[in-house]
């Protein structure tokens, strides 16, 4: 991967830059494209002029430098003219083209151009990118020591709003909920991120249609992971993840479960025991599956644990409700479940300490939701109108997220820095200085 290390015509650098260097990651994430798109038998020439090479070039660009498609393109045509002309003594301007519409030529293709290059990619080869960049970048945070083989996983859900005229049963990725800002129509994603040490990167998004299941991609990429070596420690999620489905797959692998369990209603039956009666605040459970397709399947035992995440003790919201100073909905709603296939010890004392360990380990859940705000804020949001496009598009953002978090993961474990660069560089400084290397290379 070309590396600039050096002050001076090539890029300047901080002094606390100087011993940890910006890796330039534009080429690195445009080869490996280009690599499956070569391993696929899919053309790589466009036309009479432009490559596919040209056309990722935009695609990536366009997401590290904040733009849109149409000012990441006419931005680097206007920086290729720049390189073109820099050492030449008489200038060359690009001509004008017979054409009713006033246009000139170009060394880069244009925003309308790139967008039919990417509504000819199919899901397939999407999802292949995403695969092998994804493995890459776990890979090469495996080779620079910033995570081990023992990883744990977080799985969450994504709402992207929608505001178009397409509609369900017509397009079937487009979802509907009343959680929208003016609108009622989302695209679900669903994203897998991995967590080792201090660093945590995505390894896997995908976009889940309406009525079909999320935990086919979750396990594809949790095998994918498995294959490679890794070990997985628990798979971490929110309350409407734990489903009989879920827990098998996770059953065969040897791979626990830590996340919230949903109120429904045999919950709720508890809970109100709990309240009127008192007892255990550790439960043995059982999940079974839909009778219709799990009839014949066992049931799968896990553990609830009855807690309050707000600080407040389970005795006292039970006080409070025996003494009338709550009702019992209220009293349901301070008591959050968690759920979890971690066995607890015998021993009073060691089960306390088990519980709350199980709780902090859900505190690692906000990683993944940061996460997904960060992404909102790498690039402008997509014009794009199919799924493939919009899923494409959205895979960049993942992409360009484990680049900046890699970046700042080795400014972490890096001795002999300043206290206030350990923290790594911000998303604006890192993406500045990718556009910086990019000029940079254009010169040299």
């Amino acid at each position: 991967m070309p590396m600039h290390t050096t002050s001076g015509t090539e890029l300047a650098l901080l002094p606390a830059e100087e011993s940890c260097p910006y890796e330039y990651w534009v080429p690195w994430l445009k080869n490996l494209a280009l690599e499956v798109i070569s391993k696929t038998h899919i053309s790589r020439r466009i036309g009479n002029k432009y490559s596919a090479e040209d056309f990722w070039e935009v695609l990536i660009l366009h997401t590290m430098m904040n733009l849109s498609i149409d000012e990441a393109s006419n931005e680097l045509n206007r920086m290729k003219w720049e390189q073109l002309n820099r050492h030449r003594r008489r200038k060359r301007f690009s001509k004008k083209i017979c054409s009713k519409t006033r246009k000139f030529e170009r060394l880069c293709p244009h925003g309308d151009q790139v967008r039919k290059y990417r509504q000819m990619l199919p899901m397939w080869i999407a999802k292949k990118v995403n695969q092998v960049i994804f493995l890459a970048q776990i890979n090469y945070a495996l080779r620079e020591g910033l995570i081990d083989k023992n990883i744990s996983i977080l799985v969450d859900n994504n709402d992207q709003w929608y505001y178009g005229s397409d509609r369900y049963p017509a397009n079937s990725f487009i979802n509907k909920s009343n959680k929208g800002p003016g609108t009622s129509r989302r695209r679900k994603y669903l994203g897998i991120m991995i967590r080792s040490k201090k660093t945590s990167l995505f390894c896997g998004v995908s976009i889940i249609k309406k009525g079909h299941s999320n935990v086919p991609d979750i396990m594809g990429c949790i095998d994918q992971l498995i294959i490679e070596g890794f070990q997985i420690d628990y798979v971490l999620g929110d309350r409407w993840f734990p489903t009989y489905e879920f827990f098998a797959e996770l059953h065969v692998r040897g791979i626990h479960y830590v996340g919230p369990y949903k109120k429904w209603s045999p919950i709720k039956k508890l809970l109100e025991d709990f309240l009127k009666n008192g007892g255990n605040y550790i439960r043995k459970y059982t999940i079974k599956g839909a009778p219709k397709k799990y009839y014949h399947s066992p049931g799968i035992p896990v553990w609830l644990i009855l807690t309050n995440r707000q600080g407040r003790r389970l005795r006292d919201i039970r006080r409070d409700f025996k003494q009338k100073k709550m009702n019992l909905q209220d009293a349901m709603k301070e008591i959050m479940v968690m759920v979890t296939t971690f066995p607890p010890p015998v021993g009073i004392k060691q089960k306390q300490g088990w519980a709350v360990g199980i709780c902090r380990k859900y505190d690692r859940r906000w990683q993944i939701e940061t996460g997904f705000r960060d992404l909102n804020r790498i690039s402008p949001p997509s014009n794009a109108h199919t799924n493939v496009r919009k899923f494409l598009m959205r895979s960049t953002q993942y992409w360009a997220y484990n680049t900046w978090q890699l970046e700042r993961a080795k400014r972490k474990i890096k001795g002999q820095i300043p206290k206030s660069w350990k923290q790594g560089p911000t998303l604006r400084q890192f993406s500045h200085a990718q556009i910086r290397m990019y000029r940079a290379s254009l010169v040299f």
